[in-house]
């Protein structure tokens, strides 16, 4: 049975790999980028900025939804309870 040599890996190769997979595996490969290939990652890292903001603002719609919902459930209920008190 082959036993593999046990590497470690640091907290910021972490980082590196939940950004983008493809990026971590070739920089562990020691693969190099060539001259179309850097625009390309140029390019793939705009990407990765456009997808993160669009993630941020998923985010914060989310919390507006909820808000929202919580402040109609509210009115809901007091409108309710204002129902029964005026009867």
């Amino acid at each position: 049975m082959f036993r593999r040599k046990r590497e470690w890996i640091s907290a910021s190769e972490v980082a590196e790999y939940a950004y983008c997979p493809v990026a971590w595996y070739q920089s562990r490969m020691g693969m190099r980028p060539s001259g179309h290939v850097r625009r390309e990652m140029m390019e793939g890292r705009e990407m990765h900025r456009a997808a993160g903001a669009s993630l941020s603002r998923s985010h914060l719609l989310k919390r507006i939804s909820g808000i929202l919902r919580i402040a109609g459930g509210l009115m809901m209920l007091l409108s309710v309870i204002g129902w029964f008190v005026h009867e």
